[in-house]
């Protein structure tokens, strides 16, 4: 089989044995992984680190496929069904077990599931605290920020308002059913808030600084403030203003899921979603072969325009 490994200069498709499978795992051949923005992350990182340029790095987490064998004491999989999983990696075939897998319902191609980011976002999504008739503000609009701005919507939000720097990404989120976009480039968080007033609930999306600085101004007293981007750059440091914080009696919720059981629950109900046309994560998505890894890491990497998710398709 091909897989891909990161090397000194970019990705390198290498020619492997296809995996061996035990008695209670199951062998997947793939139809497509996703590319998570933490994976891009560590892309740059590398390829800006001299230090750590000689050893091989096996990447990705966000398989799709078909069963392609099972091991003798697998119940509820047979070859030949469409999966998704909460893992997967950069290659032709892997290995995974019952727990971290999905059927695939039949009106999504397995290809097109990505069953772990749409998990992330529909655990997380179950601590967002919305009621029916909240005023909620997303503040990102990447992949993430708008498949939860989706969810926020099915939850009974009265208006989603939501902030990017990118006008792109912004008619985007209009498409997807925002009441609001707002470019908040040069703006300060003072400033957005003399102009939209307070909110319920605000979405963090983003990863920086900047966002969590913006959803303390925004949000009004006992709201609720919840950490869903992913803050990696700075070794994961950031300011709070814990003043602001214990004045208007915050709830921030950190919105990542790290019980597997849980996680699998929430991919198994957000596929529901998808199945039902609740939940449109195919206009996030942009197909790349897996020859062109590398291109799909450099135009993410490059922020190219109308590009949310890179998804390698086998």
């Amino acid at each position: 089989m091909k897989a891909a490994v990161l090397t000194a200069t970019g990705f390198q498709i290498n020619e492997e044995k296809i995996p061996e499978y035990g008695p209670d795992q199951i062998l997947v051949k793939s139809s497509g992984c996703g590319v998570c923005e933490g994976d891009v992350f560590q892309y740059i990182t590398r390829m800006n680190n001299p230090e750590s340029r000689q050893e091989f790095i096996r990447m990705g987490h966000e398989g799709s496929g078909i069963v392609a064998e099972t091991g003798r004491n697998v119940t509820g999989f047979k070859p030949g069904d469409k999966v998704t999983a909460l893992g997967g990696d950069y290659a032709e075939y892997f290995v995974t077990t019952p727990d971290r897998l999905a059927i695939v319902p039949g009106s999504i191609e397995s290809s097109m599931a990505l069953g772990e980011p749409i998990a992330c976002c529909m655990s997380g999504a179950r601590r967002f605290g919305v009621e029916m008739g909240d005023r909620v503000a997303i503040i990102g609009a990447g992949y993430m920020g708008l498949t939860c701005m989706q969810l926020v919507k099915l939850q009974g939000a009265a208006e989603t308002v939501v902030f990017d720097l990118l006008d792109w990404r912004l008619e985007k989120a209009g498409s997807l059913g925002a009441d609001v976009v707002i470019n908040s480039k040069g703006k300060t968080p003072a400033e957005l808030f003399a102009r939209l007033g307070e909110f319920d609930v605000v979405i963090e999306a983003t990863g920086v600084q900047a966002a969590i600085d913006l959803g303390t101004e925004l949000l009004r007293h006992h709201g609720t403030l919840n950490l869903v981007g992913y803050h990696q750059s700075g070794g994961g440091i950031r300011q709070i203003d814990m003043k602001t914080w214990n004045f208007k009696a915050l709830t921030v919720i950190n919105s990542h899921v790290r019980n597997e059981a849980e996680k699998l629950d929430a991919m198994k109900a957000a596929l529901k979603l998808m199945a039902h046309g609740k939940l449109d994560t195919n206009a996030l998505i942009t197909n790349y072969r897996f020859a062109d890894i590398n291109q799909a890491f450099q135009d993410l990497k490059a922020r190219k325009e109308g590009l949310y998710k890179a998804n390698l398709i086998f």
